[in-house]
This record gives structure tokens, sequence and C-alpha cells, in this order.
């Protein structure tokens, strides 16, 4: 069949086809060609009546306006600053760093210069679950487990440090991606911060701890926990990690020394005197010292009995009962502190700041702050600083060379032999050197 000839149409004064009209005026052929042929319009009229909606052609749909940057929010468990949105059905969480801070406002400026390319469509980087997810997480968990008496214990503090760590470096890195490399990494800037290599290896056994959680959370895939084992500890002799002198008993003067520079209030003087010289006779742990209270002290025989809460909660079922005994010095100090106890009969409680006020109350002394007030009275004194723990090794010392024995020095503060021998007995020539003299 012959092609028809193009039918041309003339318009002020321009000759086109109907086709070059079609594409001139934005019209479709056949709707020209039914207006000039069946709906008795001129040529004019044709060409240049718009077509009804109706009829329009049917293009692409609006594009939407472009979803806003989801806000910067504070994670509630973590304390984080934080994004969530969605991609679809999935939920997506981005991590900024610590609410408020200066890191946080910039990790969150470059993430909104991600979402003008992304919009909603942006997710975490492999499947969405990175380091700092993981982390915060984690810490979660570490707020809920690591508790003594409805109290956090110092565990807390410690795995928080490491976790810092962490996220300094691989905050924003997928955790699939969390390799031994960048566990190493982590121990070199610990290296870098100057932190003992006991502390270091520590440290990095609590990052893999949180690893290996995340396994059993069904949050990081077990190879990659696996993986992270295969990271070696720093040995001694083999690191620039230094490895700090060992602890050892305070000698006597420098206990003496800090005692006039206690505390200028002579009450509270006089509480921290007797604290310290209690402790030198009795070898508690300094949280034992400082949790005593009336209802855990037996004075019914000559020796009194204080019966200790195990410091581990986990092993109480398994281990007997820790009992520490005082003798007549240390009952002498003891006795009117017994007799006044503080809130919750704790024993050991500075006196009101302010005795005439109506909320005039005694505070019970923590461990740290009995700690914080040796080292400022040190400062004061212009002595080199001792802690509370090492009176502990004040007791070890001296009943192991009064009795010269170990056993005799675990007896003394309630701790095994070959943790007294190792950790707080002071090496002693008092034995070899009779025996050489009687022997040798």
């Amino acid at each position: 069949m012959p092609n028809p000839k193009p039918r041309y149409l003339t318009h002020n004064g321009l000759t086109l086809s109907l086709q070059e009209w079609a594409r001139k005026v934005g019209i479709s052929p056949e709707t020209i060609r039914s207006r000039l042929d069946h709906q008795g319009y001129d040529v004019a009229r044709a060409l240049t009546t718009p077509v009804a909606n109706k009829f329009a052609k049917r293009g692409s749909p609006p594009v939407p306006p472009p979803r806003p940057c989801p806000k910067m929010l504070q994670h509630t468990k973590s304390g984080q600053a934080c994004a969530r949105w969605k991609t679809g059905k999935k939920d997506n969480i981005r991590y900024f760093g610590s609410w408020g801070s200066k890191e946080a406002a910039g990790a969150y400026r470059a993430f909104q210069a991600e979402w003008v390319g992304a919009g909603s469509h942006l997710v975490n980087p492999s499947g969405g679950r990175m380091v700092g997810d993981l982390v915060a997480e984690y810490m979660g968990h570490v707020g809920r487990y690591y508790v003594k008496d409805g109290k956090p214990t110092s565990e807390q503090h410690s795995q928080r440090a490491a976790m810092r760590v962490l996220a300094a470096l691989y905050k924003l890195l997928p955790v699939t991606e969390f390799k031994p490399r960048q566990l190493k990494a982590c121990q070199q800037a610990m290296i870098e911060k100057g932190w003992a290599r006991d502390t270091i290896n520590r440290n990095v056994w609590r990052i893999r701890r949180c690893f290996s959680w995340g396994v059993a959370e069904e949050l990081v895939p077990a190879s990659i926990a696996d993986a992270l084992d295969h990271v070696p500890h720093l040995q001694a002799g083999r690191t620039t990690a230094p490895d700090p002198d060992p602890v050892m008993s305070v000698p006597a003067a420098r206990v003496v020394a800090v005692l006039p520079h206690l505390d200028p209030n002579p009450e509270r003087a006089a509480v921290l005197t007797a604290m310290i010289q209690f402790h030198e006779l009795s070898g508690c742990r300094p949280g034992e010292l400082c949790a005593m209270t009336a209802d855990t002290i037996d004075t019914s025989e000559t020796e009194w009995a204080y019966r200790v809460r195990d410091k581990n909660t986990h092993r109480q079922r398994k281990r007997k009962p820790l009992t520490r005994w005082f003798g007549p010095q240390a009952q002498e100090i003891l006795r009117p502190f017994l007799a006044n106890p503080g809130p919750g009969g704790r024993i050991w409680c500075f006196p009101p700041r302010y005795p005439n006020s109506e909320k005039a109350r005694r505070v019970p002394v923590s461990s740290a702050r009995y700690s914080e007030l040796i080292r400022e009275a040190c400062r004061a004194a212009g002595i080199e600083p001792w802690t509370p723990h090492q009176l502990r090794h004040n007791r070890a010392t001296n009943v192991q060379r009064i009795y010269e024995s170990d056993e005799a020095a675990a007896a003394a503060i309630g701790d095994t032999v070959e943790v007294t021998r190792a950790v707080y007995a002071d090496p002693s020539e008092a034995v070899a050197r009779r025996i050489a003299r009687a022997t040798g």
C-alpha cells in the first residue's frame, strides 16, 4: 500500500505538514486531524486550542519533595548523639559521639551532607550495623551486668575507657569489617596514650568481650570474634608500653606525714585518722572498710568478727563467707564509731558540714572519697603519694615478717597464699639471712 501524501496546513503565513505542526504546537496529529475533519475547527483554532487535561499526555508522576534530614537525638541508654530513619521497612541508626560534644556536631554535619546526596535511601554500610551501634548496645549491657548491691562496679568505668578508644577510631566502621588489624590499631592507640602494659592487655580483652557479646546477641558474625582472639597480648620487654613498679607497703613515716593534712575540719580529720589507723591494723580492702556497718560486726567474742560480703557477688554461693578478725588495738579505734553508726548503720561517716541546718546529716565516707582525700593530703605534705590499698600491703608484710609465714600473712588479709606471696607481702630476706647465719 503506497504511503499517503503528507497533509500540509498554513497558519500565520507558515506552511508545514501536519506532523511538523504537531511537534511545533505540542498537540498530537490525531487531535489536530479530528478537530479539522470531525469537530468543525478551522486551522488556526485546531492548532492553538489547548488540549483538555483529561486528554493531556500522561508523563512521569510528580517528584515528591526531598525528605528532611533526621534530627540529632540523644540515645537514652548510652548518652550518644544519634539519628534514626527508615529505608523501606528497615530501621537505621547512626551514632555521632557523646551528646553535646564538638565531635558529635561535626559527625552530624557530615551525615547531613551524605543525606543531601542519598536522602532516605541512605543506609548504614554493609547492612546497617556499625561499630558505634555495637558499642552503644554493649554499654547498655555493661550498665545492667556490672552491678553490685544495685550500684555500678568499677568495671563499668574500665569498660567505658576501653570502648571510648574503640569508638574514637572505628565508630563508623561496619562491624563486619572490624578485623585483627583494627584491634591492633586500638592496642597501639592505648600504647600512645602511655597506658601500662597490663592495663592495655585488659582493655584489649574488654574489646574482645564486646564482640563476643555481640555474637551471643546475633549482632556480630562468629568469625569476627574468633579472628580477634588471635591478636596476642603485649609481652613484657617486647613493647614500649611501660610496666609500673610493683605496689609496695607504705613506710610508716609517710603514713604519719599525711595525718596533719587530712582535713581542716578537726572532726572530719579525726574520722580519717581513725580510718587509716584501723585500716593498717585490719588489712581490709578499701571498699570493705568503707562498707562496714554495725550489723556486720560481731562483738560477742574476745576477737571481734566482721562478716564481709564477697566482693565478687557471682561467687557467693561457691565460697565460704569471708570473716575478718579485729584484735584489741583495732577494737579500741572502732568502739566509739560502732556505738554511734551513721545512715544505714555505716561505721565511717563524716559529721554534718552544717550541723544547725534542718537537712543536716552525716555523710558516709566512700572508698573513692577516702582515696582522694589521702592523695590531697600527700600533696599538701609534699611527699610521694600513696593509696589506701597499700595499707593492706603493710598488714601482709608486717604479719609475714613477724611469723615468717606466707600462710599467716594470707590469713591476716583474707586472701590466698599465692596472691599474698606474689602481690601483698614485700620481699623479705629475714629467713634467708637466718638460715645463712645458722648453716652457711
